[in-house]
């Protein structure tokens, strides 16, 4: 006959820590049934519940047959049908409080010690009672037994995200973890900000392998490295930075990346100078004057113009064979809401300044329009 022996130190976690203990105390009073009662006929033992209570076996005190005497108390479990001659018994000892609490963690790690044959995944019937035995006397009662269904469910394993893309880039210990979801096991999701560049799947904090990469052709698509030859390392892409929802499945093998921010919008000049004898440079392309660039796609100037002609360069060419902003016809004079032409070449069209002074210029790219104002 082989049993497995708990002892009280091994359990002060879930006597202590999950219920108040007390000290042990005599009491001449105790004169009961002694019976064994379950919060649960049924407990399935989560992972991700590890802290959380699963079980809770209560007893009452029995009786020490008049004697005064303290009484101890130990609980066996066993595999149903196998009337306890294997098993595990949990040496309570002396005590008040005739409760223990197991934690999901506690429960599952108690019976894989004790039972080394049982499989996650999968039910099994266990049977469990209280003996009472009088310390003086040594005489001992034994509870009615109870049955109690338990399974282990398995660890869903960890996910991270990897990358420039990602909050930690490249750290490999710090890698971002995605969050599990235990009731759709293979299901991940991470939300939160992420950065343009790329990024790919760990399975660990500690190894480069393995992982899951993008399909090449792909970005829906997932593959699992298992090892360096097992698929090209293609990483999935972050066009632009923002707040991002990712979602995987690792039973289909599919990624889905969803942005929650708008793209920025793509400038369509990042610079426009203005050159001719109305500006403070003249024609110089060494003394030419940028305007300012408050937003997106739109530039202004505020200051002394000169009487003269004056047109915009988007960029700075000294041989005049840029791209330039042209007015629309030859010494076209300034207004409110003009339009313009953009091109190289000719036809050279220019705005003429007829007098000087401050003035204002605002070229909207977006909607196309010129505005020249006397200040």
């Amino acid at each position: 006959m082989k049993t497995t022996k708990y002892i009280l130190c091994f359990l002060s976690f879930a006597l202590c820590a999950l219920t108040a203990c007390e000290q042990p105390v005599d009491d001449p009073k105790r004169d009961e049934a002694l019976i064994l009662t379950s919060s649960a006929d049924t407990v399935i033992c989560k992972p991700q519940l590890a802290g959380q209570a699963a079980l809770q076996l209560t007893w009452t005190a029995g009786t020490n047959n008049g004697t005064g005497s303290a009484i101890a108390y130990t609980i066996d479990i066993d595999k149903a049908g196998n009337a306890f001659a294997s098993g595990l018994q949990l040496l309570i000892g002396r005590t008040m409080d005739r409760t223990i609490v197991f934690s999901h963690d506690m429960l599952a790690d108690t019976l894989k010690q004790a039972f080394a044959d049982i499989q996650e995944e999968q039910f099994y019937t266990f049977e469990m009672r209280v003996r009472a035995k009088v310390v003086k006397t040594g005489d001992e009662q034994v509870s009615p037994v109870i049955k109690l269904v338990v399974k282990l469910k398995t660890p869903v394993p960890e996910l991270y995200l990897i990358g420039d893309a990602t909050p930690n880039g490249w750290s490999l210990e710090r890698a971002t973890s995605m969050l599990i979801d235990y009731d759709d096991p293979g299901h991940y999701t991470w939300s939160g900000p992420m950065y343009q560049g790329e990024f790919k799947l760990l399975t660990s904090t500690e190894s480069w392998l393995p992982c899951y990469v993008s399909d090449e052709t792909d970005p829906k698509v997932m593959h699992y490295r298992e090892n360096e030859e097992d698929y090209p390392d293609f990483k999935w892409q972050i066009p632009y930075s923002g707040n991002y929802t990712i979602e995987v499945d690792t039973r289909s093998l599919t990624m889905v990346i969803i942005s929650h921010s708008e793209p920025p919008v793509e400038e369509t000049y990042s610079h426009i100078y203005m050159i001719g004898d109305a500006t403070p440079g003249g024609w110089s392309w060494d003394a030419i004057t940028e305007l300012s660039h408050p937003q997106v796609d739109v530039f202004t100037y505020e200051g002394p113009l000169n009487a003269g002609q004056i047109k915009f360069p988007t960029e700075i060419k000294h041989d005049w064979s840029g791209e330039m902003i042209y007015a629309p016809t030859p010494d076209c004079a300034p207004a409110e809401n003009g339009s313009y032409d953009i091109h190289t070449g000719d036809p050279d069209n220019k705005w003429l300044i007829p007098s000087a002074g401050n003035w204002s210029i605002t070229i909207d790219i977006k909607n196309n329009t010129i505005s020249f104002s006397a200040l």
